[in-house]
């Protein structure tokens, strides 16, 4: 039987190794073209040409910073003396607990540090608690009012026992029978002060 010549081999077969070389030709291309940096082209992406390259230039160091300052919590303050609790912390509490505690912290009281003599003014009578320093000199009266310079109380205490009130080392309310702390006015607006002051107990 005589051989087939290659002109005499069937059309499929033919068909399939023009295929197979266009499909080798194909690949070769693609290849190229991912080395010069464009997409494959068997791939969809909305980037422009270059955007890869240009990603993976940046340093991954900047990356996981940027990743950690976008999800770290702002450092909080650290309560210090007896300023920092009543300017930074006593407002805070007092927001927070707005609800509950406005009805009966709705007006002003001031605050004596008998040790250094510093005197703050807790003043409620707004919206939003505020909690602002006053000179020594400044006049203070009890009674009501919307004048600053009118309280409904006049509460003084040892820096050292707030700091006792706020750790829970020293109950308020037994502080004001022993005469730790000293309260000229109204006594319940300052018990509800140093409810926001004291620690508080989860049952």
């Amino acid at each position: 039987m005589p051989e087939r010549k290659d002109d005499d081999q069937p059309a499929h077969e033919a068909e399939e190794t023009v295929s197979a070389h266009e499909q080798l030709i194909a690949e070769e291309e693609a290849g190229h073209a991912r080395r010069k940096g464009a997409p494959d082209p068997g791939t969809w992406t909305n980037q422009p040409a270059g955007a890869d390259k240009a990603r993976e230039d940046e340093p991954l160091d900047d990356l996981e910073d940027e990743d950690d300052e976008e999800h770290q919590p702002a450092p909080r303050k650290v309560i210090q003396n007896g300023r920092d609790v009543l300017c930074e912390e006593l407002p805070d509490r007092a927001q927070r607990a707005k609800l509950r505690l406005k009805p009966y912290l709705a007006g002003a009281m001031a605050v004596e540090l008998t040790n250094s003599g510093e005197r703050f003014l807790f003043d409620w009578r707004g919206e939003d608690p505020k909690v602002t320093p006053i000179t020594k000199e400044a006049a203070l009266s009890i009674g009501e009012g919307s004048d600053p310079s009118v309280v409904d109380c006049i509460i003084s205490l040892s820096e050292q026992n707030l700091m006792s009130v706020r750790s829970g080392d020293l109950n308020p309310q037994v502080a004001m029978l022993a005469d730790k702390i000293k309260v000229r006015g109204k006594v319940g607006p300052a018990v509800y002060l140093f409810n926001l002051v004291a620690p508080r107990v989860r049952s």
